[in-house]
């Protein structure tokens, strides 16, 4: 028998970011003999996956940008839906995924799947706004299953009642934990390579340029921090279209000898070794990723308030305000000593193991897949 194929819709290229992260979790712990993913990968270009997915036998489908050829991305999305015979197509899109899933529906495809990774839309564009709050609003028309990584995910993107009836299936952002298991020789090796003494705090994050991040937050905190300890750095690890911003504001405020960038990395959960404390400022997530890993490899952490604590599986954490730089000042001042713990079976038992939750998901598409035959 075939595996059963069936197309992630992503909102851009395959690179590495939280929802990204959470699709090729999943997808490298299905059984391929039973489950075949394939991609949708909106704009043109060759991303940090590609390889990966190809190499797993996933077929990638490389479409415009809807913000900059409107119709050919509906055309390219059409021919699609009319030649390839999906029985079942997964949006990872937030509220974006309306159009797909309306389109999945002209072209009868009977299993659509509405996922909602977040807890507010991605863009501050007032028009932008507008047509992502039309399609919020609209999705469950289009959509026959509805998925979220976290309750409050699942809350904003299709309403409370529907929470409430039980109508929303949560996934969990599963890891691989094993991986995130801290290594004496690895923090070490990081350490060394960037010049990090054995008596310097080294505060880490791990995120995209992009203003959900709140980078500039980030920097203001960590600047009044290191003017009162002159034995810390701050490591931040990511691409993305503010980070020429953040960078000029870290040379304009005087502390670029104590700020790394690393730009991307492929070995991610390397670094966690590394910090001595994780930050993650965020001002809306639906449920990072990278707190569970942060978590996995028991690092201290200290995360936005705004942040579901959904997220809270350790003790070792603080949610704090981002009104209050201050408040983050202070917690970084307590947290200098490194001290970690095996968290695997704690993880496990918060529904994070991947290996699990995989399966679990895997016999949830079969069983869509034979209720469609």
């Amino acid at each position: 028998m075939k595996p059963i194929r069936i197309l992630y819709v992503n909102g851009g290229p395959l690179n590495r970011g939280g929802i990204e992260s959470y699709m090729m979790n999943y997808y490298r712990n299905f059984d391929r003999n039973k489950i075949q993913i394939d991609f949708v990968s909106i704009g043109l270009e060759v991303a940090a996956y590609d390889y990966e997915i190809k190499s797993l036998g996933g077929q990638i489908y490389y479409i415009p940008k809807k913000s900059k050829d409107y119709f050919g991305y509906l055309k390219a999305i059409r021919e699609i839906f009319k030649t390839k015979k999906y029985k079942i197509v997964h949006t990872h899109m937030d509220a974006m995924g309306m159009t797909v899933l309306k389109e999945a529906k002209k072209y009868g495809i009977p299993i659509r799947i509405a996922h909602s990774h977040n807890t507010q839309h991605l863009t501050k564009n007032l028009i932008k706004l507008r047509v992502n709050e039309h399609a919020r609003k609209n999705i469950k028309k289009y959509a026959t299953h509805l998925f979220a990584c976290s309750e409050e995910a699942g809350k904003w993107l299709f309403g409370e009642e529907v929470c409430k009836n039980g109508e929303v299936d949560i996934i969990r952002n599963a890891i691989d934990i094993k991986r995130f298991s801290f290594d004496e020789e690895k923090r070490n090796y990081i350490r060394k390579k960037y010049g990090i003494s054995n008596d310097e705090i080294l505060v880490g994050h791990i995120g995209r340029f992009d203003y959900q991040k709140n980078h500039q937050f980030l920097i203001d905190f960590f600047s009044k921090a290191s003017n009162e300890n002159e034995k810390i750095k701050l490591m931040l690890i990511g691409e993305g279209h503010l980070k020429n911003e953040i960078e000029r504001k870290i040379n304009d405020i005087g502390i670029k000898e104590k700020v790394i960038l690393t730009g991307g990395v492929n070995n991610s959960n390397d670094y966690y070794n590394a910090f001595d404390i994780f930050v993650l400022p965020s001002l809306f997530e639906g449920l990072p990723v990278v707190g569970i890993e942060a978590q996995a490899n028991g690092v201290d952490c200290i995360f936005s308030n705004t942040i579901t604590k959904e997220l809270l599986i350790n003790s070792n954490i603080d949610f704090l305000s981002i009104q209050n730089v201050s408040e983050w000042v202070e917690i970084i001042k307590k947290k200098t000593i490194y001290n970690r713990s095996n968290n695997e079976i704690n993880i496990s038992d918060h529904g994070y193991n991947i290996r699990h939750e995989a399966k679990l998901l895997q016999e949830k598409y079969i069983s869509m897949y034979e209720e469609n035959l």
